[in-house]
């Protein structure tokens, strides 16, 4: 490492002298262009720019033996910023793969298959993954989840397959914005430049994005999960106790408003929405503990009585995702520039 002195050009200009020895190497004379890349971290000095490279992936289909495996491969290169993966087999064998993972792989935005024969599978990414903001991505999945957690209760207690039918829908929506989100974050872990044109804050916030995409696609993991508890009571005539069903209803939505708050107050850097978010908290726990103990109390049939309970437990586990999404929130609430909080060296 070289120490060198900033100095005065004119009136306005700051200037650092470049190394002598990295100025020969390079053959660099006065009037010659370098490229400045600007960062959190600091100053790059390039004497030409960056080529265009393109990532490329070879998997040896060969040497796995489950379709799970080669799914979980390709899945992972298509995370880590892979424009094109070639999965191959040399002696045929693991054809019979191929077939398996292409059904199993349109949950990931902009995957084209481009070859596909015995021996070979190849995709390739034709997204831009830059065009679209964690932010946007969350936005939607927001929108979606709204409508999921209303459709799943819909169908538990009004018995509607067609409502369980518009979550299975919506989910699938929700996991590819969920992977094409996970894969801006670790492009942009490796790539600082990406942070800007993902109009991410800083590379501190990196870590909190993912935490919030992750308990968001939990959230409609959930909703999922109690349109298919529904789908065990299709068509059968007994009804639940009205008021149980009223305040199902009421509490699911209380907790998408809850969660509203909380990923609106993370992405907004809002924290009366993030307090607001936690102080229902309690409330909403308190209310599924009532409602169990009624089903309990209310519910003659068995197996109905414990589908309410599989379904409670799922409204549990979104209220615990609307608490890390809010703390995430007042995390970065203190991390950004506000009239609350100052941090400063001393």
């Amino acid at each position: 490492m070289e120490i060198r002195r900033v100095q005065r050009l004119g009136s306005t200009t700051l200037v650092v002298s470049l190394p002598r020895r990295w100025v020969a190497e390079r053959g660099l004379k006065a009037g010659d262009q370098v490229y400045v890349e600007v960062s959190d971290e600091g100053v790059l000095v390039r004497t030409a720019l960056r080529p265009e490279r393109y990532l490329v992936a070879r998997i040896e289909a060969d040497k796995l033996q489950k379709v799970d495996s080669l799914q979980r491969i390709v899945t992972a290169c298509y995370l880590q910023g892979v424009d094109k993966i070639t999965v191959k087999s040399t002696s045929g064998a693991s054809s019979w793969m191929f077939n398996e993972v292409l059904m199993e792989l349109d949950r990931l935005p902009g995957l084209e298959v481009t070859k596909h024969d015995d021996f070979e599978l190849e995709f390739k990414v034709i997204i831009d993954s830059s065009r679209y903001t964690i932010e946007e991505l969350l936005r939607r999945m927001q929108a979606l989840i709204v409508s999921m957690l209303e459709s799943a209760i819909d169908s538990f207690v009004e018995r509607l397959p067609e409502k369980a039918a518009e979550v299975a829908r919506a989910e699938q929506k929700i996991d590819g914005y969920y992977f094409l989100g996970l894969r801006q974050l670790l492009m942009a872990g490796k790539d600082k430049s990406l942070i800007k044109e993902l109009r991410i804050e800083s590379p501190l916030a990196l870590l909190g994005l993912r935490v919030v995409l992750s308990a968001v696609e939990e959230v409609a993991d959930q909703a999922l999960q109690i349109s298919r508890e529904s789908m065990k009571w299709v068509g059968t005539k007994e009804r639940d106790p009205k008021v149980l069903a009223s305040e199902l209803t009421h509490l699911s939505t209380s907790i998408t408003t809850a969660f509203g708050m909380a990923l609106n107050g993370y992405l907004v850097g809002d924290l009366k929405l993030l307090e607001e978010s936690m102080s229902l908290i309690p409330k909403l726990i308190q209310e599924i503990n009532s409602l169990e103990y009624k089903v309990i109390e209310t519910v003659r049939d068995q197996d109905r009585a414990l589908s309410y309970r599989v379904v409670l437990r799922g409204l549990m586990d979104v209220i615990d995702n609307c608490r890390l999404i809010a703390m995430t929130g007042i995390n970065k609430f203190v991390r950004i520039q506000n009239d609350v909080v100052t941090i400063d060296y001393e």
